[in-house]
């Protein structure tokens, strides 16, 4: 990732002089954060549980006919996960050199085996730089950037009285659910006392953005939703979900039949049995654990929306970063470095008070304020000009940009403008 520095001898004089020596050296460390950075930003591309059985005409056709398998199903599941399923694309198809090509390595993470079958589930670990290019090259938009946790407040107006925090049955769909591969966590509120006072249950049935912010923030959520399920078993259930994302506000209430929840449940969690002498709980209803993945999926969708890269809309934007000292550039640099949209970031200026930066962008301005918003980062218009819609890329910069010409303006959140 280059770095051009213009310097400000003249502006500045010594200490400036002397502020710019001290950048060259920090963000050299920069880097190396970045580098440790993306290492986390990869377990995107990791696909686990990956289950396979083949038969063969002896154990090792299997074994070897199985890894194959093992590994374009795990290309499918990571195709599923990374695009808009709005898009309604089908993964591109490869051929077997170029499937081994995408894939770093996997892992064998149990097996059976007899002299003709084999059973087993792996850990495949892909290329990221590779997938990129496959999803690029053949027009795919897609996202990979983890976002931070959605929380869930799951209603319960199936009775008299609705429940939000006591045990019932939705709450136990809930907890009942194993572990997601997708983008986003998504997990029950936990219990908090605060939370509890500041929305109880009914008041939960017209949510108030105001508190859903508190509960936002006390947990570090990137958002809330909540979740109130009505109906029955008999006649059948419906969803009503309300999503609030800071920085973004309240979503409008969208309802979700039955009949248009998702067909796949999620996998369940690891429970142990109930001890000796102790019923085991009766059944929830099925439909309760298509529920809680029709709301992790319209969460998933909805983050990946948001989030999302499109190689068609490569641009750049001039940003502006008020310093109040070296460490602040460090930071705000390190933190972009997470975030996928953003391909290159240039110093162009660089002054005691403020930078100047240049971002490379594959996709727009909207979806940049919410992706950086996610590494704790706001963007603001400097111009109060209305940004740009989803949709629309963003205006490039000029090649000889001044932070004067800055339109856009990044900083910490907390910080000071």
């Amino acid at each position: 990732m280059p770095y051009r520095c213009i310097p400000l001898l003249r502006q500045t004089g010594f200490r400036g002089a002397l502020f710019l020596a001290l950048a060259a050296g920090a963000l050299a460390g920069t880097a190396r954060a970045e580098a440790g950075r993306s290492v986390a930003a990869e377990q995107a591309f990791v696909e686990q549980g990956v289950d396979v059985d083949v038969t063969a005409g002896n154990a090792n056709q299997a074994r070897d006919q199985a890894i194959l398998q093992a590994q374009r199903e795990a290309l499918a599941r990571l195709f599923r996960k990374l695009t808009p399923a709005a898009d309604g694309r089908q993964p591109p198809a490869v051929s077997q050199g170029e499937l081994e090509a995408l894939v770093a390595g996997f892992e064998l993470e149990q097996e059976r085996a007899s002299s003709v079958r084999y059973v087993g589930r792996f850990t495949v670990r892909f290329r990221p730089a590779a997938v990129r290019q496959l999803l690029q090259q053949n027009g795919v938009r897609y996202a990979e950037m983890v976002g931070k946790p959605a929380l869930v407040l799951p209603v319960d107006a199936t009775g008299a009285e609705p429940a939000l925090w006591t045990d019932g049955p939705w709450r136990q769909a809930w907890s009942q659910i194993g572990p997601v591969d997708g983008l986003v966590p998504v997990a029950l509120v936990p219990p908090d006392p605060a939370d509890q006072n500041e929305l109880p249950a009914k008041a939960a049935l017209t949510p108030d953005a105001t508190a859903l912010a508190h509960i936002a923030a006390r947990h570090g959520a990137g958002q809330v939703v909540v979740a109130r399920l009505e109906g029955d078993a008999a006649k059948g259930y419906q969803l009503t979900l309300s999503t609030f994302v800071p920085g973004e506000g309240l979503s409008p209430a969208e309802t979700v039949p039955q009949s248009a929840f998702v067909t796949r449940p999620l996998p369940a969690a690891d429970t142990a049995p109930p001890a000796a002498g102790i019923a085991a709980p009766p059944p929830l209803p099925a439909a309760l654990g298509l529920a809680v993945a029709t709301v992790v999926d319209r969460v998933e969708e909805g983050w990946k929306r948001r989030v999302v890269v499109d190689a068609h809309q490569s641009g750049q934007v001039a940003v502006r970063v008020p310093l109040t000292d070296l460490t602040t550039l460090v930071e705000v640099r390190r933190r972009l470095a997470g975030v996928p949209m953003v391909t290159q970031v240039d110093t162009s200026a660089l002054k005691t008070t403020e930078a100047l930066l240049t971002l490379t962008v594959l996709g727009d301005v909207g979806h940049l304020k919410t992706a950086l918003a996610q590494r704790d980062l706001v963007l603001s218009d400097m111009d109060a000009a209305p940004a740009s819609a989803p949709g629309a890329a963003p205006a490039p910069a000029p090649a000889s940009a001044t932070p004067a010409e800055a339109r856009y303006q990044i900083s910490l959140a907390g910080a000071p403008s």
